[in-house]
């Protein structure tokens, strides 16, 4: 579902949609950031900051870096995915309602523009790519076929 929010933010750029690419983009990094945190085990209630979670539970925790035994490359995927989503889980509602100030609400069309929708898919594609890299450093078997249906999307 991730890799189609992907897909959807590129088209919503491609289509000067750049609410809406925002919004998918986001969309996409937290669901990635929740696949990494169901791989580890770790259920939440719903969140939209699930780079909180990652930080707090496991990075930030020397005890359980240490259980799930994680080199310092591994590590340093983790801090990048925590990173990059964290700025897009920044931009919290306003892609979809805009931005309520004391006198009107800025509509979300007159926040993001080109540039700013482009930054904000680059960065769910850097968190993407850093999702691959970890599990790719897994070597496990079983993410084959994921890992193989990220990397097409990363060379898109």
């Amino acid at each position: 579902m991730a890799l189609e929010d992907l897909d959807a933010t590129v088209a919503d750029v491609t289509e000067e949609r750049y609410p809406a690419s925002v919004f998918h983009a986001q969309q996409c990094t937290e669901k990635l950031l929740k696949a990494v945190l169901y791989f580890f085990g770790i259920i939440h209630e719903k969140t939209h900051f699930p780079s909180d979670i990652l930080a707090e539970d496991i990075l930030n925790n020397p005890e359980m870096t240490l259980e799930l035994q994680l080199n310092k490359d591994q590590i340093k995927f983790l801090l990048k995915m925590v990173d990059n989503a964290s700025s897009l889980e920044e931009q919290r509602s306003m892609p979809r309602y805009g931005w309520e100030t004391r006198d009107r609400i800025i509509k979300p069309s007159e926040i993001y523009d080109e540039l700013k929708a482009k930054e904000i898919m680059d960065r769910a594609f850097e968190t993407l790519d850093a999702v691959y890299a970890f599990f790719k450093s897994l070597n496990m078997i079983e993410l084959e076929d994921v890992l193989e249906e990220m990397e097409r999307c990363l060379k898109r």
